[in-house]
């Protein structure tokens, strides 16, 4: 009887012993485990919040920009705002790109046309940037515009597009001043024709300054800071 006992009392300690072991080996990784249960959960949330796109915040125009389109509104606010900047936007790319001020082409088409996108002077100049037909064709083969470098596809309507007619303008103008060096005789051979300002400055007659004098002081007026010059 006391044999039987002892293994009894053998037995009985070793089952307490492997539930004492189980229960620590229990405490130890359940809590793992169930870590690992919820962690897919909160990296699926992680995810979803990277991609959701952030708001991307608009850059302001430049000032510059601004001031030219707050001029062209000036003028001409019967237009809407998307053409108001985008003839805002093609002055100052084609003035960059030329080294002329943008405040001198706005003072250009402010003397030439008011900003009328369909201005036809008595001699047959149209546009905003008054351009006479004839020589808008050579300024298009100049340019390299291919789709309208053939006499057959051009036509004078053509000129009242205004960012046509401002590409032109910008470019004419450009060339003038770059050929007489001196941006008074370069306005009067915008208004008057480069041929015969060229003989009046070779035969030393005199040059009207009429219209140069009209521009400049617009492009004073820009320059100050004021949006419309003064009624002359």
């Amino acid at each position: 009887m006391e044999k039987r006992h002892k293994t009894t009392l053998a037995r009985t300690l070793t089952l307490t012993i492997v539930c004492t072991k189980l229960a620590l080996v229990g405490a130890l990784f359940i809590p793992f485990f169930l870590t690992m249960e919820y962690r897919p959960q909160r990296e699926t949330v992680a995810e979803s919040r990277v991609l959701i796109p952030a708001p991307v915040a608009q850059k302001p125009p430049p000032r510059e920009l601004m001031r030219i389109y707050s001029i062209v509104r000036s003028h001409r606010p019967d237009i809407t705002e998307a053409e108001a900047w985008e003839i805002s936007e093609v002055i100052l790319e084609e003035s960059s790109g030329y080294g002329l001020d943008p405040m001198l082409v706005l003072a250009v088409i402010d003397v030439e046309s008011k900003f009328q996108y369909e201005a036809v002077s008595p001699a047959g100049a149209r546009g905003i940037m008054q351009i006479l037909p004839y020589v808008a064709q050579s300024l298009v083969q100049k340019i390299g515009l291919h789709q309208l470098s053939h006499s057959k596809s051009f036509r004078p309507e053509f000129l009242d597009d205004p960012v046509l007619n401002i590409k032109l303008g910008v470019y004419y103008l450009h060339d003038l001043k770059k050929n007489f060096r001196n941006l008074t005789h370069a306005l009067t051979a915008y208004n008057m024709g480069p041929t015969e300002t060229k003989n009046r400055l070779e035969n030393d007659l005199e040059i009207p300054e009429e219209y140069s004098t009209l521009v400049l002081a617009a492009y004073r007026q820009y320059k100050s800071g004021k949006t419309k010059p003064p009624t002359f």
